[in-house]
């Protein structure tokens, strides 16, 4: 009897740490105003410090306006930004320029509810590959062992890593 109701327990846990981190994409997105990208499963040549910031945001159509940018890994320079928007349905979200396109989805695979937030695309030119986003000052997190076993579970290895430990998001111009 014991046993089976440490595995009525066990099974409630799973689900509502499956329930916790795999809807609350809008509340990481809109709960923080400054992203850094991680790393990726594919690359971008020399670009490092990939970051996003929200400009504004629609909690009724839950769409975010933000500005992405990066560093030029040769030159140091930030590049950018350029203007998108996000539009978050569940655990999907698009981006698309904000002069309106196609856009890319991504489908958040995994989220400890801090800096390990794991997005997988799932249409588009980025259609299954992943990136690992972190808030702002959550970085570490992003770069630990428990976050980098569960982007391992989910994803292919990451290829790139352009985030650096002087990496800044820019004010805006």
């Amino acid at each position: 009897m014991a046993c089976k109701f440490a595995l009525v327990v066990f099974c409630l846990f799973v689900v509502g740490y499956v329930d916790a981190t795999s809807d609350d994409l809008w509340k990481i997105l809109s709960g923080n105003e400054k992203f850094h990208l991680v790393s990726r499963t594919y690359s971008m040549g020399n670009n490092e410090c990939a970051y996003m910031k929200v400009t504004s945001k629609d909690e009724g159509t839950h769409t975010l306006q933000t500005l992405m940018g990066y560093r030029d890994g040769n030159t140091q320079k930030y590049m950018g930004p350029g203007s998108y928007t996000i539009t978050v349905n569940g655990d999907q979200m698009t981006v698309r320029l904000a002069s309106g396109s196609a856009g890319v989805t991504y489908k958040l695979e995994y989220s400890d509810g801090k800096g390990c937030n794991i997005l997988k695309g799932q249409a588009g030119q980025r259609d299954g590959e992943c990136e690992l986003w972190a808030p702002q000052g959550q970085e570490a997190d992003a770069q630990g062992d428990t976050c980098t076993a569960k982007f391992g579970e989910h994803c292919a290895a990451a290829v790139q890593k352009p985030y650096k430990d002087n990496c800044q998001i820019p004010d805006a111009k």
